[in-house]
C-alpha cells in the first residue's frame, strides 16, 4: 500500500488552471496584507486540499477515502483553530 502511494505521489501530474493560482496569490496576498493570516492559511488550504482531491480522485478508492477522511479531520481542527481566540 505504501508502495501504491509513492507511485501515486511520483507520477502524478496535476494540471492547475491560471485562475485557480491567481485567486489564491490575490486572496494570500490580501490576507497577508489585511494582517488575516489564519483566513490565509485556511485559503491555502482549501485550494491545496481540491488539488489534491484532483490527484487523488484518478486513483484508487482506498486512496480517496483516506484522503477524504484525513483532509475533513484537518479542516475541522483549522475551523476550530480559528473561531479561538488569538489571546487565550
Amino acid at each position: 500500500m505504501l508502495n501504491e502511494f509513492i507511485n501515486i505521489i511520483t507520477k502524478a501530474s496535476l494540471p492547475l488552471p491560471g485562475l485557480e493560482i491567481t485567486i489564491l496569490l490575490v486572496s494570500l496576498t490580501l490576507c497577508l496584507v489585511f494582517r488575516l493570516n489564519r483566513t490565509g492559511l485556511f485559503i491555502a488550504y482549501l485550494f491545496t486540499y481540491r488539488w489534491g482531491w484532483i490527484v487523488f480522485a484518478e486513483n484508487s478508492q482506498s486512496f480517496l477515502a483516506t484522503y477524504l477522511l484525513f483532509g475533513s479531520v484537518v479542516g475541522i481542527l483549522t475551523v476550530a483553530g480559528l473561531l479561538k481566540s488569538p489571546d487565550s
